[in-house]
């Protein structure tokens, strides 16, 4: 029976003799993927790297991810870890593992980091990004999601800008999604746009997400651009604390996870200190 700690990539308290912590670093397109959850029957990322990882080791090792990615959402760097019993198996996998995983699916990096490290629960900052077209472009389709008309790039520019700080995200979050009255807290340092002529990015930066949020987020402040809702409205909307005054879930296939952040100790594969506490949170966006 498999330790519930296993399950999470945490395994025991101290590694056994030469046991090591990985962190690998991922990037892939999220469309052909039903997710990064390992689910039965349906081709997942978590399924794909698994089934690669055990091919090298000739077993299955339980991963952890930095985030739970929904079907049909990229990462540029998604990160995920593991244990090995030694030092050959790392570097059988910093070797082999690139070629082994499909095209869809790339392996950026593998280091050691400290025992302690789980890449799910030591997160102390996740960065996501959602692509819109302004242009038509067969080459973007994929990737980003073409937005419905005009928009005032100044009054979404005001109304991301009210996105930032310490607030309550229910409101933003997948009905159903956030439970206990603290739980839809998240610290949001950066929520911002990046125009261009062909392409419009909102890029968001917090110490947690709610399922859906990034997403959610996105769809009002489409709704801001195209004037159905004013800018001011976002404090409105994040007192209410109910999914039903926020604006659409835009379509997962703008979405990247972009960057994940961690104690820099924890980087440190000779650091002996524990997990740092941290606060449970869903990661399915």
């Amino acid at each position: 029976m498999t330790h519930p700690r296993d399950e999470l990539g945490l395994g025991a308290d101290a590694p056994a003799a030469g046991g090591r912590r990985l962190k690998i670093d991922l990037a892939y397109d999220g469309t052909d993927f039903h997710g990064w959850q390992r689910q039965a029957g349906l081709r997942t990322v978590q399924g794909e790297f698994m089934a690669a990882v055990a091919r090298l080791l000739g077993r299955e090792v339980a991963v952890a991810a930095a985030g739970r990615t929904d079907a049909g959402v990229h990462a540029h760097g998604q990160v995920c870890s593991l244990a090995v019993r030694d030092a050959g198996e790392q570097e059988r996998l910093v070797q082999r593992l690139p070629r082994l995983v499909p095209p869809d699916l790339q392996v950026l990096a593998v280091n050691r980091v400290a025992w302690a490290f789980n890449a799910r629960f030591a997160a102390v900052s996740r960065r996501y990004s959602y692509h819109w077209r302004l242009a038509p472009d067969v080459f973007r389709a994929r990737w980003a999601v073409a937005l419905p008309g005009r928009v005032d790039r100044a009054a979404m520019d005001e109304a991301a800008a009210l996105v930032r700080g310490a607030h309550d995200f229910t409101s933003f979050a997948k009905a159903g999604a956030v439970s206990g009255d603290r739980r839809g807290l998240c610290v949001v340092d950066l929520c911002r746009f990046e125009w261009s002529a062909a392409e419009a990015i909102l890029h968001v930066r917090a110490d947690r997400f709610l399922h859906n949020m990034v997403r959610v987020l996105a769809g009002t402040l489409v709704e801001v651009g195209l004037g159905r809702r004013s800018p001011q409205d976002v404090p409105v909307i994040l007192a209410a604390r109910d999914r039903r005054r926020a604006g659409r879930t835009m379509a997962p296939r703008g979405l990247f996870l972009e960057e994940v952040g961690y104690p820099a100790e924890l980087l440190d594969p000779h650091h002996r200190g524990p997990l740092p506490g941290r606060a449970a949170s869903r990661e399915e966006t």
